[in-house]
């Protein structure tokens, strides 16, 4: 349920007049994430003041769900001591997060306040790429060795489960750490006490390399519907697990980029001050410009053209805005398919084929109907009809084939895909239909 703007007003009033007994008894009843939404309300200042009021508790599960602008202002008031017991607190993927966000001195701090388990399992974790599957596994998990019994391990998790949340799945190692099978919790509980793992355990486990990228994680388990997978090296040691939870965010975070990157943008220029907010636009919008400038100066070129053929000019816009709208059509389609693994390497030409027809039927309905408008307004101009109409058709199946095949090309060459669209895909089709409407009307009015 979203904040309401009175509760924020009544916290505000409450952190203003130091009334800490009403602020804690306010929270009561709340969870997490709905306290980590009031302190989003909040000015920069009250955060850090209600943030102190928090056990270390509900505090180490609050900061995981804050925004990292809201975060920054509660951190930068805290004492690294106070910040490490947080740290200690929280999970280890949530933890390397927030220490990777330090900057390096204050994190070197922190990390020596840490127990040396705790520094170790966090070093280990920074030390992967954000965006792969060791970037956002997490190291707490139930492990046991083949010959435990089913008794010794459930007394192993009763010990635990304080300390490791979401506990889904039991992983068999051997004495080096390598992962040999695993035991579903149900199937733990439903099996004899006396039973060994290894009597028990599913010997073909999936595993996610430690090296994959998170958005092929998030495939991984949407294809098999998974609830936990554990990560291992390329020797099969188990390194740490990923849930369920952490694919949600990868897939919000994923689709939020993509979308953001569709658009030239960046998800925190909301919050932004205006000279970041234009400074981040401006490489986009330069490469518009450049398309813009090369096409001024091609038409520049076919100036004789156009004044002896003024109609010509009319139905330019028309034109070059139907091929931007079917490229950029095409590059979402694309983009989102490879994003939910619908296009895979292994039938991009496929798809590539079948979106050419798509834009040559497209053009083809859309020439014809424009052609007809061209006629009926310069009935003594066929030719213009006809050059209107192939245009068009063309135009449309150049952008169709451009805005499926350049994010296809980025993903072979391991580049983000959302990067082929916006500006690149627009100013390639307005050079591209600039030259092929007035290229037709050379050949077949002249």
């Amino acid at each position: 349920m979203p904040v309401k703007a009175s509760d924020v007003k009544q916290l505000q009033d409450y952190i203003e007049k130091g009334w800490e007994f009403h602020i804690i008894d306010m929270l009561h009843d709340l969870k997490p994430v709905e306290i980590a939404e009031l302190i989003e309300a909040l000015d920069e200042e009250s955060r850090g003041k209600f943030f102190v009021l928090l056990d270390v508790d509900t505090a180490s599960e609050v900061i995981a769900e804050l925004s990292s602008e809201s975060r920054e202002d509660i951190i930068d008031g805290m004492s690294d001591k106070d910040l490490a017991r947080i740290v200690q607190d929280m999970d280890s993927d949530d933890a390397a997060d927030l220490v990777g966000d330090l900057h390096a001195e204050r994190a070197e701090r922190v990390l020596a306040e840490l127990s040396p388990e705790d520094s170790f399992d966090i070093k280990a974790l920074l030390k992967y790429p954000e965006d792969t599957a060791g970037g956002i596994m997490q190291r707490e998990l139930i492990s046991a060795l083949p010959n435990a019994t089913v008794d010794e391990v459930i007394a192993e998790i009763r010990r635990l489960h304080t300390e490791i949340q979401n506990i889904h799945m039991v992983y068999v190692v051997d004495n080096r750490r390598m992962l040999v099978g695993t035991v579903p919790l149900v199937n733990l509980i439903l099996s004899k006490p006396d039973a060994t793992m290894a009597q028990i355990m599913d010997l073909d486990p999936m595993t996610v390399p430690v090296d994959m990228d998170q958005e092929q994680v998030a495939n991984l388990f949407k294809r098999y519907d998974s609830m936990v997978m554990p990560v291992v090296d390329e020797q099969g040691v188990l390194l740490g697990r990923i849930t369920v939870d952490d694919v949600v965010d990868i897939m919000e975070e994923e689709a939020t980029e993509d979308m953001f990157m569709l658009a030239g943008a960046e998800e925190d220029l909301l919050s932004s001050s205006v000279i970041r907010n234009a400074s981040t636009r401006i490489p986009w919008l330069f490469v518009s410009w450049v398309g813009g400038v090369l096409a001024t100066f091609l038409i520049r070129g076919f100036e004789t053209t156009i004044s002896k053929v003024v109609g010509l000019a009319a139905f330019m816009p028309i034109i070059l805005g139907m091929g931007g709208n079917v490229a950029s059509q095409a590059v979402a389609l694309i983009v989102r398919g490879i994003a939910t693994g619908a296009s895979s390497t292994t039938n991009f030409k496929s798809i590539v084929i079948k979106q050419i027809g798509v834009g040559i039927l497209l053009g083809a309905m859309f020439g014809a109907m424009l052609g007809a408008i061209a006629f009926f307004l310069y009935p003594d101009e066929l030719r213009i009809s006809v050059v209107v109409a192939l245009s068009i058709l063309i135009s449309m199946s150049l952008a169709s084939f451009t805005g499926t095949l350049l994010p296809i090309l980025f993903y072979k060459f391991d580049k983000d895909p959302a990067v082929a669209s916006g500006p690149f895909v627009t100013t390639a089709m307005d050079i591209m239909g600039v030259a092929a409407y007035l290229g037709i009307a050379v050949a077949l009015i002249f």
